[in-house]
């Protein structure tokens, strides 16, 4: 019995700890990050099957397992859970343009497996939200477009630091701004959704190798003192 209830006290005392872990601050803001992620995620797919403006708060709230409630501690508003779905898209588009956050860009890597991806029908991913319905939204919502804005700057920038890199790396051209160079990668994306959503045929691989001839840099060429 001794021995019986000195395993009771040690079984207390370890659900006792477990139960503190799971209510310590850590875990608190990671579930809070599970359900936020779980909003977003339920949104990107009813968005995409739907529109922007068909699915109703309460049936993207049902399709996360969460309620209306749990909505309005992660998002002000609709308008609020639509830029972060285009912030989502935003991060897989900079995925496809730069494989490491902390690589320098290897701008004929980074064109041709771009031009790749486009070809193969890898990108756009398959599940996105439409363009017609973000540049609807953007047209009707000062905050959606503001939002969407601040996307594109945030890639752009993403893109000229990398492009720095890959000057310094001897992969780009040094005698091309780095920023002049990320809105050129920038615009190149956001034309080939056009194309895309117009079904225009166009060669992109082509397109890419012209990209190379005008930026790309001699490899192994040593960045100057």
């Amino acid at each position: 019995e001794m021995k019986a209830g000195r395993a009771r006290k040690s079984g207390g005392r370890a659900e006792g700890a477990a139960a503190a872990a799971s209510d310590s601050p850590a875990s608190r803001a990671a579930a809070k990050e599970e359900t936020r992620e779980a909003l977003v995620r339920a949104a990107m797919q009813a968005f995409a099957e739907e529109g922007l403006d068909a699915p109703s708060l309460d049936a993207i709230c049902a399709r996360a397992g969460l309620t209306r409630g749990a909505f309005y501690v992660h998002f002000a508003s609709r308008d609020d859970l639509i830029v972060a779905v285009m912030a989502r898209a935003s991060v897989w588009m900079m995925d496809v343009l730069i494989q490491s956050g902390d690589a320098a860009l290897d701008l004929r890597n980074t064109v041709r497996a771009f031009a790749g991806a486009v070809a193969g029908g890898a990108y756009p991913r398959s599940g996105r939200v439409r363009l017609h319905h973000v540049l609807d939204a953007c047209a009707r919502s000062p905050s959606i477009r503001a939002g969407r804005v601040a996307v594109l700057s945030e890639a752009r920038t993403r893109l000229a630091a990398a492009a720095r890199r890959g000057q310094k790396a001897g992969t780009v051209r040094r005698d091309v701004e780095a920023g002049a160079l990320a809105e050129v990668l920038l615009s190149l994306v956001l034309g080939v959704e056009v194309i895309l959503a117009l079904d225009f045929p166009f060669d992109v691989r082509a397109g890419a190798e012209a990209i190379l001839r005008a930026f790309a840099g001699q490899r192994g060429a040593a960045a100057p003192e």
